[in-house]
């Protein structure tokens, strides 16, 4: 579907609507915690991608303006330490790895499916 003069029924789910690309670099850390966010949402028990955990946080912002100050003031004075989670060790988090292009690989990709 062309974007152009295109409209969204409004009750479309929002994984099912037109896509934009978003060109963004974040910190590394911050990128790290994508990846610790992934696996902590798999450890539950849901599959899920970066892409889905960057639009989930972008949905779950506060939309007051008060309230998004705020977290913009956290985030600029939050250090790299900051990024990490209950998961793996804080070393993990800021040691920078290069990663490779392409899908980040999933444990339950290589599981055999269930009986």
């Amino acid at each position: 579907m062309s974007e152009q003069g295109a409209q969204i029924p409004a009750q479309t789910p929002l994984p099912s609507c037109p896509e934009r690309s978003v060109g963004l670099s974040l910190p590394a850390p911050i990128n790290a915690r994508i990846d610790l966010l992934v696996q902590l949402a798999e450890q539950a028990g849901e599959r899920t991608s970066r892409k889905e955990i960057v639009a989930a946080c972008i949905l779950g912002a506060p939309d007051g303006a008060e309230e998004l100050v705020r977290w913009l003031r956290i985030y600029r004075s939050s250090p790299a330490e900051s990024a990490y989670t209950s998961g793996p060790k804080l070393a993990d988090v800021l040691e920078l790895k290069p990663a490779p292009p392409g899908p980040r690989p999933r444990p339950w990709r290589h599981r055999p499916p269930p009986a």
